[in-house]
């Protein structure tokens, strides 16, 4: 049934593109990611946490790909090859990066960067459950230097070796300056795309760019409920909390010119990080995660 729901993220997609007005695509867009997201919810009802977690998260990311796709495409649209291998094969929501391959792409070094992220981060993940160190920043950065800059880096040079000129995910983070230069340029990139084409820019035009950048926070924070207190059924409120507060400080570092620098930036994001992984999920969903680490010692 899920996969079902995640391919109907995608045909929706497609079939969106078929209205003409921009309008009408985005609300009945948006109607298709709650509808899939009720259904995803309702299937899964009583399913292991973790179970429920990928499951939803797999159709709300389709569903999101597809009104992406009914955002950007004009009179040229992708072939379903291509759309496909956009939908199912890669983390990003460029949809232009897929519609024309080149030669010559850089490759081997992201497989390298990669491999080497996803070793770093499996050790530190048996550390931190060899020594039981459970605090959700010691948790969740072994898991992210293994996913986020390992496993997606090594799917990027893999795209770039087809020919396809896909951007790094996770740019450098030490380079962050502020809260907005951290969430637009250094943190999931095509998750920023993605928010800034389906929210950002709509909004904007009509509440202005302040309002934009505070619905563009306030609809994460609503997203991530989806994804995190959803699955675990508890913790409501505190993701959408969490990324309201760096909407107002990333308005607040845009009027008033001066960003936070670099220290301030990562006390910001990492010190407040509960609220964003509230303590049902750590324990039922992450803590579990790193339990597959017991098998390392057989």
């Amino acid at each position: 049934m899920i996969l079902l729901l995640l391919m109907g993220g995608l045909l929706g997609g497609r079939l969106l593109t078929k209205l003409e007005s921009k309008g009408s695509r985005r609300v009945f867009g948006w109607l298709m990611v709650v509808a899939l997201l009720v259904a995803a919810h309702l299937n899964l009802l009583g399913a292991d946490p973790i179970v429920r977690m990928v499951g939803i998260c797999a159709v709300l990311l389709a569903a999101m790909k597809g009104l992406v796709y009914a955002e950007w495409a004009g009179p040229k649209q992708l072939t379903w090859t291509r759309y496909l291998i956009f939908g199912l094969l890669w983390f990003g929501m460029d949809p232009g990066t897929f519609a024309k391959k080149r030669v010559g792409l850089s490759w081997r070094g992201d497989l390298g960067w990669g491999l080497l992220m996803m070793v770093v981060g499996v050790v530190m993940a048996w550390v931190v459950w060899a020594f039981e160190y459970r605090h959700i920043l010691l948790m969740f950065v072994p898991m992210s230097l293994g996913f986020h800059f390992g496993a997606l880096r090594v799917l990027k040079a893999a795209h770039r070796w087809y020919g396809f000129p896909v951007r790094t995910l996770f740019p450098n983070l030490l380079k962050a300056q502020g809260i907005g230069d951290f969430w637009s340029r250094r943190w999931n990139v095509g998750y920023s795309q993605m928010m800034q084409r389906v929210v950002g820019r709509p909004l904007g035009s009509v509440v202005g760019r302040d309002g934009g950048v505070m619905a563009v926070f306030l609809v994460s924070g609503l997203l991530h409920e989806v994804a995190i207190t959803l699955p675990v059924m508890a913790g409501w409120g505190w993701p959408t909390l969490y990324f309201v507060f760096h909407g107002g400080l990333a308005v607040l570092e845009r009027r008033t010119g001066r960003r936070l620098g670099k220290v301030l930036t990562f006390i910001a994001v990492g010190a407040p990080l509960g609220f964003l992984f509230p303590q049902t999920f750590q324990v039922e969903v992450i803590e579990r995660f790193l339990g597959v680490m017991k098998w390392i010692n057989g």
